[in-house]
């Protein structure tokens, strides 16, 4: 298993280095198939003592003056801050980039700065000190996408993992 940018993804996808990816953002390329898994909201997560803990949804605007953690570009969920941004005409404040959730998240719990993580994170931000808010945006979601090449011959294990990743009750398990 290898955490990846999207464009490398696609890249060991098309030189037969991997059988299958699961994305989080789009990966266009010829000669590639794919299966939607799950859509989901992104949330904004804050310290439990931060002054938007309390609210029940953030709109987009009030994340203008955030400090945010969050991964490095090519990440999904630095693509995605990026775009809710760009609505808003400036960049983010990015006071500390990291390609590890947990970490991120832990930061996230000691007050250093807000994020973003998907619906399915709320297990883990509940064994953090954190709230999560959902934002008022209709772009602030994610998509997981199954990958897998188009002129590859899956192995038995690879083909028994495509069938368990599409036959997930991906919706119920969140």
């Amino acid at each position: 298993m290898r955490q990846l940018p999207a464009d490398l993804m696609a890249r060991q996808l098309r030189a037969h280095e991997v059988d299958l990816c699961v994305a989080s953002q789009p990966i266009r390329t010829e000669g590639l198939h794919s299966a939607q898994l799950l859509d989901e909201p992104v949330q904004l997560a804050v310290a439990r003592d931060h002054p938007l803990a309390d609210r029940d949804c953030v709109d987009l605007a009030d994340l203008a003056p955030l400090p945010f953690i969050t991964a490095r570009p090519g990440h999904w969920n630095r693509r995605l801050l990026d775009h809710l941004f760009t609505t808003l005409g400036h960049p983010p404040r990015i006071i500390c980039e990291s390609d590890e959730l947990a970490a991120i998240a832990d930061l996230i719990g000691s007050g250093l700065g807000v994020g973003l993580i998907p619906a399915v994170g709320r297990r883990t931000a509940a064994r953090l000190p954190l709230a999560v808010l959902p934002v008022n945006a209709a772009a602030c979601r994610r998509t997981l996408t199954l990958h897998w090449s188009e002129s590859a011959r899956l192995s038995p294990a690879a083909t028994l993992m495509h069938a368990t990743l599409v036959g997930w009750p991906w919706q119920q398990a969140r």
